[in-house]
């Protein structure tokens, strides 16, 4: 209940402001150029940013968990509503002006109605991107489900993890598709035309009126507010977890040890030692002309500011161990992204069996990923990459899937009647046609592996993760901490820079 107070109150203050930025920016294409690039920088920000300057002024607390998660949910409203507003039809606000409508009656009357579904979207979206910045805000002592996970994973007790993890992913579903069926319950109460769009609004105001008597109970007497029961369902479901954890570990360690051990010393162990032992300066050289030739001259600069900053911020041996875990990690997303994506954009029936899973995923808050991974292979560098790797797969294959899926079935029926085979069909015409779509996916699974860095803190990723999760925890490392986030959000935004350049080079 704790995290659902927190989660309902900052989506609702962020929805208070957010969707007439969003209605604004819809109507105005002056100021829908102004706001962009403030959403873009805060929507590549890692959740974890918002806290650190947050709890210099308000310091450590509620306050700024929810002042924190307000800032992190308004832009998913703000970007959805607007688009909403600019995808009504021109005919249609036409038609309303030339019949004499105000510029008010004309947003009140016809622009809101017909975005009504895409704005509920920006909704459901906030209140996703809330409880994931809830849980996250347990680092700066906000109260709820995610300091039990956090204090859990610290003393790697995954029963009470996977408990606490299970009681997030619940809520979030329930939030999900209760927002996501309100957006057509009223149309098609409408479509029936039946008795229940009749007893509709005598319903909902039964409903709330028994829900203040139920508060006044609760508030009135004992035996209304007591919790009923012990909770014992859940003490079963965490010894089951533990349970499961130890014959996991008893049983499978010889596979997944061979498995993390294959990947830990033959892919980054090696390019982790290439950027830690080389000369920061060869590094930074190297960065910024990957910089110039993938994304151009103005990632090359924005790549070389960056860099100095890295420098400066004192910890850039810890900032090219992040960066090296963070590039082997979105290397795995991406084959697997490829892999999949490509399977879903060639196949409806496989896409119509891939796509609730994957939405599920997406729901779910970065904490819950962790715990699985960390009964399986222990608390290691590699158990965050795994849960990186998981946490960022889904958006590149649904990224992937539709970039195939927009290759006109003309050109590929053309590839097949020159006699081009399912590979080649794959390789020379989607692929290369997709390229936009696959620059677009790696733009936004580095930045979710990136959004996990920290999380990864708490199970042994070490480096920028640790240092952040330390000065949060112990104040003598605060600055430390300050020095760490500030590295990964400049990691995060040259990231950023050089995939959306490459992006827009491919679309050119």
């Amino acid at each position: 209940m704790d995290t659902l107070a927190l989660t309902l109150s900052a989506v609702l203050v962020a929805l208070l402001f957010a969707i007439p930025l969003g209605v604004w920016a819809g109507l105005s294409d002056r100021f829908n150029r102004i706001i962009t690039p403030f959403l873009d920088f805060m929507q590549t920000m890692p959740t974890f940013v918002y806290l650190a300057p947050l709890t210099l002024i308000f310091l450590i607390g509620p306050a700024s968990a929810v002042i924190a998660t307000v800032i992190y949910a308004a832009p998913p409203a703000i970007r959805i509503t607007a688009h909403g507003i600019r995808s009504v039809p021109e005919t249609t606000v036409e038609a309303a002006d030339s019949m004499g409508s105000t510029r008010w009656q004309s947003l009140v009357k016809v622009l809101l109605p017909m975005a009504k579904r895409t704005v509920v979207m920006g909704v459901n979206q906030t209140i996703m991107a809330a409880l994931a910045m809830v849980t996250i805000a347990a680092l700066i002592d906000a109260p709820g489900l995610g300091k039990t996970v956090m204090q859990a994973l610290q003393s790697l007790d995954v029963g009470t993890a996977f408990n606490a993890g299970l009681a997030i992913v619940v809520m979030a579903i329930v939030l999900d598709r209760v927002t996501t069926a309100s957006s057509t319950r009223a149309e098609q109460a409408r479509n029936s035309g039946g008795r229940f769009l009749k007893w509709r609004r005598p319903l909902l105001g039964s409903g709330a009126v028994g829900v203040v008597v139920l508060i006044y109970l609760s508030h009135t007497y004992l035996w209304a507010a007591q919790f009923p029961g012990d909770g014992t369902t859940g003490t079963h479901i965490a010894n089951a977890a533990d349970s499961v954890t130890t014959w996991a570990q008893d049983n499978l360690s010889g596979i997944t040890n061979a498995f993390r051990d294959a990947i830990t010393n033959g892919l980054l162990n090696p390019f982790q030692s290439l950027l830690t032992d080389s000369p920061w300066w060869l590094v930074g050289a190297a960065l910024v002309g990957i910089g110039v030739v993938v994304g151009g001259w103005r990632s090359g600069i924005t790549t070389a500011v960056c860099v100095g900053l890295l420098v400066g911020t004192g910890v850039w041996s810890d900032a090219m161990t992040t960066l090296a875990s963070t590039v082997v990690a979105t290397v795995l997303v991406m084959v697997l992204g490829i892999a999949f994506g490509v399977w879903m954009g060639r196949s409806a029936m496989v896409d119509r069996l891939l796509r609730p899973t994957l939405d599920a995923a997406q729901v779910m808050p970065p904490f819950v990923y962790l715990v699985p991974f960390l009964a399986l292979f222990g608390a290691t560098r590699f158990t965050a990459i795994v849960a990186a790797v998981v946490y960022a797969v889904p958006v590149a294959i649904k990224i992937t899937a539709d970039g195939v899926r927009a290759v006109p079935e003309t050109t590929v029926e053309a590839a097949t009647a020159a006699g081009c085979n399912t590979w080649q069909i794959i390789t020379k015409v989607q692929l290369p046609m997709a390229r936009s779509a696959l620059t677009l996916a790696t733009n936004q699974g580095l930045i979710y592996v990136l959004s996990m860095v920290v999380v990864g803190g708490l199970v042994g990723a070490g480096a920028l993760g640790y240092d952040v999760v330390a000065g949060f925890s112990q104040g003598e490392l605060y600055g430390k901490g300050l020095a760490a986030g500030l590295a990964i959000v400049l990691l995060g935004v040259m990231f950023d820079r050089i995939t959306q350049a490459a992006a827009r080079r491919t679309r050119a």
